[in-house]
């Protein structure tokens, strides 16, 4: 009979989970002896690990969430302030100066390839050579690294050797437009990273190929 019982707890080790009303009517040990385990001490320990374990998730949860919400705040005032520009060059001021702060990294650009001349002389613009898009970007819209030891100084300049991490990101301005890209980079190694969701950062690169060809007086002035 007790060998029973025993084979059958084995087959179901849920069984005082579904029952936890036994517990009281069991009668283990108050501590170990002899090598037997008491059986209420681990049941109660190992309940009081599962909570802590759930209380932990939610936390993560939440503290995801409130970052995610922080994160959308913040790209949506970084698009609004693009909104209603009336030159390219305030766009790029504006990209340099004001979204590094927004966004939470150190430096914000705007790329095409471009003759440095053809370019207003503001700052957050630089110039690229022909195909250098694609070659920076890859095949995709947008492109994440992470752990860098510098960024492309065509784009940050004297600012490359500080790059750590950088998120590129494909503009598609319209047909009579060069191609370009936005910049975003950071000193923190793991502030952009591969795998990272881009659909907010997108978002801020689709709002930016909206205003180009409205801003540039012919368009195929680039």
């Amino acid at each position: 009979m007790p060998d029973d019982v025993a084979d059958y707890l084995r087959r179901n080790p849920d069984f005082l989970r579904r029952h936890p009303e036994l517990l009281t009517a069991l009668a283990p040990p108050g501590r170990d002896e002899g090598g037997v385990v008491d059986l209420q001490r681990v049941m109660v320990e190992r309940e009081r690990q599962n909570n802590s374990e759930l209380r932990e998730a939610l936390q993560q949860l939440l503290d995801l969430g409130a970052n995610n919400q922080t994160s959308m705040s913040r790209v949506h005032d970084a698009a609004l302030g693009a909104v209603g520009l009336r030159r390219f060059g305030d766009l790029a001021a504006l990209v340099a100066g004001e979204w590094p702060d927004l966004l939470g990294c150190d430096a914000a650009m705007l790329a095409f390839e471009t003759r440095a001349e053809a370019l207003p002389a503001a700052p957050g613009l630089a110039a690229l050579a022909p195909g250098r898009v694609d070659a920076l970007v890859g095949a995709g819209a947008a492109r994440l690294e992470g752990g860098l030891r510098r960024g492309p100084p065509e784009i940050f300049g004297a600012a490359a050797n500080m790059v750590a991490s950088q998120a590129l990101l494909r503009l598609a301005p319209g047909p009579r437009v060069p191609a370009g890209l936005l910049a975003l980079a950071s000193r923190k190694p793991e502030h952009f990273q591969a795998g990272q969701g881009t659909e907010l950062l997108m978002f801020l690169a689709r709002t930016i190929s909206a205003q180009i060809p409205a801003l540039i007086d012919p368009p195929e002035a680039l």
